[in-house]
């Protein structure tokens, strides 16, 4: 580890469990009874690591590889800078045994983060709203880029043919739509691997194929919707629309199938159309019966071990991994309808569920105390972490905090 420069922000460290080995995963065990008169205490999760930023806020985006941990801290408009820090390390930066890029030579706020090697991989947003990236050096004070990328519609970390690569989507406008070109560069060093030809569209619609787009998925190499259904000659009539999803690198469809079910597909596209590029993410059903985790494209309801009835809905957030695993994550509503009917309000958790690939019922495996909190979630390989936001603000927070899930 390098030591830390002039730019370096006092930062505050917690360790409060051991990572030498990871408990047995078991349900997390109940707290007092709902309206019980006890202190909160966080249940079936070991506080790991706690960061605070004294100035500015700690940022969205964490990563973690190799026991590094990498975070953002950032202010909102002259600011950004890429910590990386020891797993669990007490006294790293005490000890100015951390690692601090300034990363306003490329984007004032990342998006995305990747550590490699003695290296990382940002991604960022403009302030028009384009994307930029690099791949910068970890053992210089200000971000020194090894190659640049952008600016693009979208930069997207992908799995390209079995290995990590670096999707770059451009977009022009054409006098009847809008042109779509798309490449692959390698993540390690930037070069070309693969690229599509112009992909033109007049609104959603690509005439040649007889293609109407629906949703992009793959970094914005794959694209799918409804195409039109073949010419039967003998029977001199049209054949029913189908369900295709198009390759822009290989020019290829890589799906194509009949719709089976109408009305059901319409809702999953409706859906799809609105999950911004993403195949894997949780969405709460329209009636709030049921959390659905989505996975390739196509939903699954799952069933909690906890009454769903005792959330707030519009908490909901989750991860769900390539197989089809999450974890999802809702906050108690204190007055929800049993803590009604109780006359009593129910203390504010944090609940954390685990489903695994394939399976339908979650299991609750942690309690995090929430009053009056809003977290941002996310995972950082068999961990959680949860961003404290600050009242008012809808990105960074006030601190960071790392568990390890029994």
């Amino acid at each position: 580890m390098v030591e830390r420069g002039s730019i370096v922000t006092a930062m505050a460290v917690v360790v409060c469990g051991a990572l030498a080995s990871v408990a047995a995963a078991q349900p997390a065990p109940a707290p007092a009874k709902p309206g019980a008169a006890s202190k909160l205490v966080a249940v079936g999760a070991n506080q790991v690591m706690k960061l605070t930023a004294e100035t500015g806020f700690v940022d969205d985006v964490v990563a973690f590889n190799n026991q590094r941990l990498a975070y953002i801290v950032a202010d909102t408009s002259t600011r950004a800078e890429l910590h990386v820090v020891q797993f669990g390390c007490a006294s790293c930066i005490e000890q100015k045994h951390e690692i601090i890029v300034d990363l306003s030579p490329v984007t004032l706020r990342p998006l995305a983060v990747r550590l490699i090697g003695q290296r990382a991989f940002v991604i960022g947003a403009t302030a028009d709203g384009n994307q930029v990236a690099a791949l910068v050096e970890l053992s210089k004070k200000t971000a020194t880029s090894v190659y640049k990328l952008g600016p693009a519609a979208h930069i997207t970390l992908v799995n390209y043919n079995g290995t990590q690569r670096v999707a770059v989507h451009k977009t022009s406008a054409t006098k009847t739509g809008v042109k779509h070109d798309v490449e692959v560069v390698a993540l390690e060093t930037g070069k070309r691997v693969a690229a599509a030809k112009a992909f033109e569209l007049d609104k959603d619609f690509h005439k040649k194929l007889d293609f109407r787009v629906n949703h992009w998925s793959e970094g914005w190499t794959r694209v799918s919707g409804l195409k039109g259904g073949e010419w039967n000659k003998k029977d001199n009539q049209r054949a029913p629309d189908t369900e295709a999803t198009y390759d822009l690198i290989s020019g290829k469809y890589v799906e194509n199938k009949p719709i089976t079910d109408v009305v059901g597909q319409r809702k999953r596209y409706l859906t799809l159309a609105d999950a911004g590029g993403e195949l894997e993410f949780v969405r709460m059903a329209w009636d709030n019966s049921a959390v659905h985790v989505w996975s390739r494209g196509t939903s699954r309801a799952i069933e909690l071990d906890q009454s769903i009835q005792d959330y707030d809905p519009k908490s909901l957030q989750g991860v769900v991994a390539a197989d089809g695993s999450a974890w999802i994550t809702l906050k108690v509503d204190p007055v929800n309808a049993g803590a009604v009917g109780r006359k009593k309000a129910d203390p504010e958790y944090l609940d954390i569920f685990r489903v695994n690939a394939g399976e339908t019922k979650a299991t609750r495996k942690a309690r995090i105390p929430a009053k009056d909190l809003r977290f941002k979630f996310g995972t950082v390989d068999d961990y959680v972490w949860l961003l404290e936001r600050s009242s008012g603000f809808d990105r960074g927070g006030r601190n960071i905090t790392i568990y390890q899930i029994q």
